[in-house]
């Protein structure tokens, strides 16, 4: 290993024993960033090597950190990392960053992986939802869009459960003339 790939991988090593376990707040990204003002810098870089290296437990700990800080190109490289499908990704924290950035390169994964899991995430849909309340956080023309179909779909074409977030993230769900008890299973 060169010197300069040392000092690099020593950097990454110093911001991950910083991040420490569980979910990084926003304050704990600006003392993380704060002590190493190099991740300001370098993280997407890293964040790319660790993609490319399939090193998913860096990954999303750095991406914890890269989300609050909002480096430009952020969501180009979080938007490829959930359309691979890659194993051992954690799909559901993807979509929750690529919606708290309102990138709207996320709207054709999560849209996709939302048309995928429709059928095989229930009863509870956690991540179809998920990817509905990113979608209306990105809010572009696109992903209103899909939202829309989602919600006027004809009842069987997509779960009811679904077609009731959707429609409730567009503020639509009186004018369709939905009962939140019956689409979501209540009494």
């Amino acid at each position: 290993m060169s010197g300069d790939a040392a000092a690099e991988d020593a950097l990454m090593e110093q911001v991950d024993s910083l991040i420490g376990q569980g979910y990084v707040e926003r304050e704990k990204a600006v003392e993380v960033a704060d002590a190493v003002p190099e991740v300001r810098a370098r993280i997407l870089d890293w964040l790319r090597l660790a993609f490319e290296s399939g090193d998913w437990r860096r990954f999303e700990r750095q991406a914890g950190v890269a989300v609050h800080l909002h480096p430009e190109g952020l969501g180009s490289i979080l938007a490829p990392v959930l359309a691979s499908r890659a194993q051992g990704v954690n799909s559901e924290d993807l979509i929750d960053m690529l919606g708290e950035l309102r990138d709207s390169e996320g709207v054709e994964p999560i849209s996709s992986l939302v048309r995928e899991r429709k059928d095989s995430d229930g009863p509870f849909f956690a991540l179809c939802i998920k990817g509905l309340q990113s979608l209306a956080e990105i809010g572009t023309p696109e992903a209103l869009q899909f939202l829309r179909v989602v919600a006027t779909s004809a009842s069987g074409e997509w779960p009811d459960s679904l077609r009731w977030h959707a429609a409730e993230e567009l503020g639509i769900e009186d004018e369709l003339g939905f009962d939140e008890d019956l689409m979501l299973g209540g009494a």
